[in-house]
């Protein structure tokens, strides 16, 4: 009995810790706050001057593979402004009104016959500031996300979202009328490129207004909900306490740290609840306003850029479902962890970033160089991990959010994947599953590119094999769970059917606990993509599978790194089950695929 209660405490936690991971690509992420101590690379090889690919001796005598400095790597675009450090970045509230009435005045060259040529003149300044509103944008948001607390910071995001959608609608009525002008052609032939009105075509979303009053209130009700979820607390022996401190009470006791959860769950599931719902009927009426049949066939196709379908997904997460749901316990008990310190992981990041060579290292040098990266911990930062891009300058930036332990390495390489694409691609790869490859597929790479002792190593390995059968089955949960709600009627998204659903989801993935159903029940509360990126979950099984193909190529031929560039070099773009079969690689979604995975972790996981 008590080995068993012990078991699912552990499952709990681990339930637990999946609902506050994951990976926000396209928003977020963190500055301030950094260890006394910044990382730096462990032994900064460099290249002489007279051939850059040639490989150097390392202060360990040790030979790396070649890489060139991030000064002299050609990247796909170039940025408006050289990279400077994130810390010297200076916040200016853009003026938006400004750009809308620029764009307008581009929109009135076009309408009223101008060539291309004026069209083009008038245009550049315009791009350029729009350009700068992205990156200010963006940059409120980390200054955000690193410290919710911030009050000024909190109003610079808040107003940042209420203004994007106006921006947007007026940018995209300006392509409107140039892709309906006669000079259409020569504006793609001279700038724009080939197709690229097509997009604005097909995706009309901001000319509605009624869509752009949609989307600002949907904006307000996520910063609703960061809100709620900043700093949270319950009454604990009559004292209000913060509940992350109470969790890493060491004192804490099973039973009492179950009484923490179910206090939090009990205090903040009706006010999550009331948002969410508020956020689906909007989202509906946003795909009906557009003429969709649901809001996830408009996600799909407009935020995510996928070539396979909600139907499709509802299929495969129900083959995730029958086939692996039996590998929950057996992926639990190979949970591995050891403590670990942050400044430890930047150090073993960057070894393995040189051991790679090429553009990893390039990349890490150019990270460390700009001071683009936040790994410190704060009661006060949003909880997650994840990559954003800052265009002014083009620097992704890379956030995680430490536990202490040696899966930092993992969470901090799972990021720098994303942030070795944001470099290289210059933030064009445009698929959310085509990135997930990334920063998935490097997990699995770069278990054996660290410089680990055997122990850690083989550990470390059937940790992160456990951690994708984890993978697998939460974000199928998720998956399920979302298409489940957004079928139910207004009037009964509420708190306890949320609740019920998600625990329901969570058994029929192997997930469940008896016993538990109120603990593990309101966890979808935690579950930020719902809230923020709607049905994005997918993604991450859909890349899951991607990132193991490479990862047995690395098994059986050793190439997995070439696997993985070959995918880098052709992301921009693209769609990810056209990258796929591009590189010769399998389709999640091929008959048997799922069977054949479960197969393999059941043999990996003995």
């Amino acid at each position: 009995m008590k080995r068993r209660k012990l078991t699912t405490l552990i499952a709990l936690l681990v339930l637990l810790a999946v609902l506050l991971q994951g990976c926000m690509f396209s928003e977020l992420y963190g500055l301030s706050g950094k260890d006394e101590s910044p990382a730096t690379p462990p032994t900064e090889p460099t290249v002489p001057d007279n051939d850059p690919t040639e490989p150097t001796e390392t202060t360990q005598a040790a030979q790396r593979p070649p890489y060139v400095p991030y000064d002299r790597y050609e990247r796909l675009l170039p940025s408006p402004e050289e990279a400077r450090s994130f810390g010297d970045i200076e916040y200016t509230r853009p003026d938006a009104q400004h750009l809308r009435d620029g764009f307008a005045e581009v929109q009135s060259l076009v309408d009223g016959g101008a060539d291309s040529e004026t069209i083009l003149e008038a245009y550049y300044p315009v791009e350029d500031e729009y350009v700068t509103y992205s990156t200010m944008a963006q940059y409120a948001y980390i200054r955000y996300t690193l410290d919710l607390d911030d009050e000024f910071f909190t109003a610079e995001n808040a107003w940042c979202d209420e203004q994007s959608p106006l921006v947007e609608q007026a940018a995209e009525r300006c392509f409107l009328a140039m892709a309906e002008s006669g000079e259409r052609d020569a504006l793609e032939w001279e700038y724009f490129g080939d197709g690229f009105f097509d997009y604005y075509e097909r995706f009309p979303v901001y000319s509605n207004d009624r869509v752009v009053e949609l989307m600002q209130k949907e904006a307000a009700l996520q910063t609703d909900y960061m809100a709620l979820q900043s700093s949270v607390t319950v009454t604990w022996e009559n004292e209000e306490r913060l509940v992350s401190e109470l969790l890493d009470d060491p004192e804490l006791d099973y039973d009492q740290m179950m009484t923490v959860y179910r206090l939090y769950y009990r205090k903040y599931a009706p006010q999550a609840a009331k948002i969410y719902a508020s956020l689906v009927k909007v989202r509906r009426e946003i795909a009906q306003e557009l003429g969709y049949d649901s809001y996830a066939e408009f996600a799909y196709a407009y935020y995510y850029d996928r070539d396979y379908t909600p139907e499709q997904a509802q299929l495969y997460t129900a083959d995730i479902a029958r086939e692996m749901a039996d590998l929950f316990y057996p992926a639990l008990m190979n949970d591995y962890d050891e403590e670990m310190e942050a400044s430890e992981v930047m150090e073993l990041l960057g070894e393995t970033a040189y051991g790679f060579g090429g553009a990893f290292a390039t990349a890490y040098e150019f990270m460390l160089a700009y001071d683009l990266y936040d790994i410190s911990s704060s009661p006060s930062k949003m909880p997650g991990s994840y990559m954003t891009y800052l265009p002014t300058y083009g620097m992704p930036f890379m956030y995680v959010s430490p536990t202490g332990g040696v899966g930092d390495f993992l969470t901090a390489t799972h990021e720098f994947g994303h942030f070795v694409d944001g470099f290289v691609n210059c933030n064009q790869t445009s698929s959310i599953d085509c990135a997930e490859i990334f920063s998935q597929g490097l997990e699995f790479l770069a278990l054996d590119r660290a410089p680990l002792d055997s122990r850690t190593h083989r550990s470390l390995t059937k940790s992160k094999l456990a951690d994708s059968v984890m993978t697998f089955l939460s974000q199928a949960c998720y998956a399920e769970f979302e298409r489940q709600v957004y079928e139910l009627p207004d009037g009964k998204i509420t708190a306890d059917n949320l609740s019920r659903i998600f625990y329901d989801c969570n058994e029929r993935f192997g997930m469940g606990a008896e016993g538990m159903e109120d603990v593990i029940g309101p966890g979808w509360i935690d579950v930020q993509h719902f809230f923020i990126a709607p049905f994005y979950v997918i993604s991450y099984c859909v890349s899951n599978d991607a990132a193991l193909q490479i990862y047995m190529a690395e098994l059986e031929t050793g190439d997995g790194s070439g696997v993985y560039q070959e995918l880098l070099d052709n992301a921009a773009g693209n769609t990810v089950l056209a990258l796929l079969d591009e590189a010769g690689l399998e389709s999640p979604f091929a008959k048997g695929r799922v069977a054949e995975l479960a197969a393999f972790f059941a043999e990996e996981l003995r």
